[in-house]
């Protein structure tokens, strides 16, 4: 049993129509559930009873500006616009490195949508800090990845 360390599972932003991977200046990427719950208490009941009902995820990423890079490129451009539109609506592919072959690593394609918390800011001498959310949009499509051609092929059944 070996420990998994985190630069093992990576995330490629989908940028028109080419995966290019998340990760030159983020420092932080965290991952939340929101899970959803119903509880229902009948009247001859003491305590409720509840269930899972759902999840909406998402994504904080807390980064630091990089120019040619093509992800921080993509995103402090949201940032300058303030975009809602197209641009802000994409697809992350989360690839889990331990898993699989070089040609087919275990991997989820999600639908997301980037909002900027900080377009860019922080004290004087420093890198530019970037803050964002990635809303996941819908379900998941589970699949591959092929680390050479950065190419995600969903699982029969999807």
């Amino acid at each position: 049993m070996a420990t998994i360390l985190r630069h093992q599972r990576l995330a490629f932003l989908d940028i028109a129509g080419k995966y290019e991977l998340f990760g030159n200046g983020v420092t932080d990427w965290t991952v939340a559930g929101n899970a959803k719950t119903a509880e229902k208490q009948y009247v001859h009941q003491q305590n409720a009873s509840g269930g899972l009902s759902g999840y909406a995820p998402t994504m904080a990423i807390t980064a630091e500006a990089f120019s040619d890079d093509p992800v921080m490129e993509y995103i402090m451009d949201i940032a300058r616009t303030w975009d809602i539109g197209a641009k802000a609506h994409t697809n992350i592919v989360v690839v889990d490195t331990w898993e699989g072959t070089e040609a087919a690593r275990v991997a989820v394609k999600q639908p997301v949508v980037i909002s900027i918390d900080n377009p860019g800011s922080g004290p004087s001498g420093e890198a530019l800090a970037v803050t964002a959310t990635l809303t996941y949009d819908g379900d998941a499509i589970q699949g591959t990845f092929n680390m050479t051609t950065k190419a995600f092929a969903a699982n029969e059944g999807n």
